[in-house]
C-alpha cells in the first residue's frame, strides 16, 4: 500500500495534517507528484519533510520555476517562485542547502512503477502535469468535451494508470473519454487489468 501526495506549495499545515492522517492509516511508502514549492510560506520545512518522509518526488512546475526560471506564470505565481528560491538562498548551513538544491537538481519528470494492486498486474506511470508534458500541461474535466483531439494524444502516452497533480482537481479520466469526482466513484477507484486511467490525486 502506498499513499500519493502532490501540490504542496509550501503549505506545511495541510502537509503535516495529510502526513499525520497517513501514518494514522499505516502507509509507509509515500510518493510525491511536486510542486513542493510556492505561494505559501514554508518553503524549507516543506522541503525537508519530502526529503524524509517521501520515496521519491517528481519535479512540479513550481519546484523548476525556483531551482530554474518561472514559465507562463502569473505575477503572483512567479513572485512566489523568486521568493521560495531567496529562502533556499538564505540558508547558513552550507551542508543542507546543498542537499536541498541537489534534490531538486536530481527529482525526475516521470516515473513508472510495475506492480501488483489487489492481485491485477499494473504499470503505473507518475507526473506531475500530464503524460504528454510532464511538468506544466494542464488537463481539465472539461477536456473530456471540449478537446477530445486532446485526450486522445494523451492517452496514447498511457500504458495502464497514470498519476497526475497540478490542476487540484480531484478525479478519474478514462479513455472514452470521461471524467468522474471522487463523490461519483464513491472515494474509490477499481483498477481493471484492461482500462486505462489517468488519476488526478488533487
Amino acid at each position: 500500500m502506498f499513499a500519493i501526495i502532490s501540490d504542496i506549495h509550501s503549505n506545511l499545515e495541510a502537509l503535516t495534517t495529510v502526513l499525520a492522517d497517513i501514518e494514522k492509516r499505516g502507509i509507509k511508502t509515500i510518493y510525491c507528484l511536486g510542486d513542493v514549492l510556492g505561494y505559501a510560506a514554508n518553503p524549507i520545512e516543506c522541503l525537508d519533510l519530502v526529503i524524509d518522509k517521501t520515496e521519491i518526488c517528481l519535479m512540479g512546475n513550481h519546484d523548476y520555476a525556483a531551482l530554474y526560471e518561472p514559465t507562463n506564470f502569473n505575477q503572483g505565481a512567479e513572485s512566489a517562485a523568486y521568493w521560495a528560491r531567496k529562502v533556499l538562498e538564505q540558508e547558513t548551513d552550507h551542508e543542507k542547502s546543498d542537499k536541498r538544491w541537489r534534490y531538486l537538481g536530481q527529482q525526475k519528470m516521470r516515473w513508472t512503477l510495475e506492480t501488483k494492486l489487489k492481485n491485477v498486474k499494473a504499470t503505473l506511470d507518475f507526473v506531475h502535469a500530464s503524460p504528454r508534458r510532464p511538468i506544466n500541461e494542464y488537463v481539465f474535466p472539461d477536456d473530456v468535451y471540449t478537446t477530445t483531439g486532446k485526450m486522445n494524444a494523451l492517452f496514447e502516452r498511457v500504458k495502464h494508470i497514470c498519476f497526475v497533480g497540478h490542476t487540484h482537481l480531484p478525479g478519474v479520466f478514462l479513455e472514452d473519454p470521461d471524467f468522474y469526482t471522487p463523490d461519483e466513484l464513491g472515494g474509490k477507484y477499481p483498477i481493471i487489468p484492461d482500462e486505462k486511467a489517468i488519476i488526478n490525486v488533487g
